[in-house]
Parts: C-alpha cells; sequence; structure tokens
C-alpha cells in the first residue's frame, strides 16, 4: 500500500441545513489492486524538527499537481 497527499473535495453540512462544498489536504491510500481510501479528517502539516516540518509541506504542496478527488459521491 502506498500513501501521499492529495487535495480532495467533499461536502460539509450546516447548522442551517444547507450543504457546501470545501477542499482539504487528505492522506489517500492506494492499494495493489488500486482502490483507493483516505483518512476522515484532514491532514495538518507537522513534524519534530524545522526540517521535518518543512519537508512535510513540501509533500503536500505536491497534491495540487495532481486532479482533485472528489469524496462528494462517497457512501
Amino acid at each position: 500500500m502506498t500513501w501521499r497527499y492529495r487535495v480532495t473535495r467533499g461536502t460539509t453540512h450546516h447548522f442551517n441545513g444547507g450543504m457546501e462544498d470545501f477542499y482539504a489536504i487528505r492522506e489517500v491510500y492506494t492499494d495493489s489492486d488500486g482502490k483507493i481510501s483516505w483518512n476522515v479528517d484532514e491532514a495538518r502539516p507537522h513534524g519534530e524538527t524545522l526540517a521535518e516540518l518543512r519537508a512535510d509541506f513540501e509533500l503536500m504542496q505536491r497534491a495540487f499537481d495532481e486532479p482533485v478527488l472528489d469524496l462528494r459521491d462517497d457512501g
């Protein structure tokens, strides 16, 4: 299984009953058959050192080079 950051598009429910699309960066996993899964929570850059934080942030920036993964039709 491999993973990478991807920009995702989802839908959120508002307190007034409305719905709105939003974009987020998530960790997305691909298994050997090409099936994808993702973390429910949005990703945040992190690291134990400033260098690790920078490296994680740079990985997140690469997500903008990939197509947006549309999660709106997911169960």
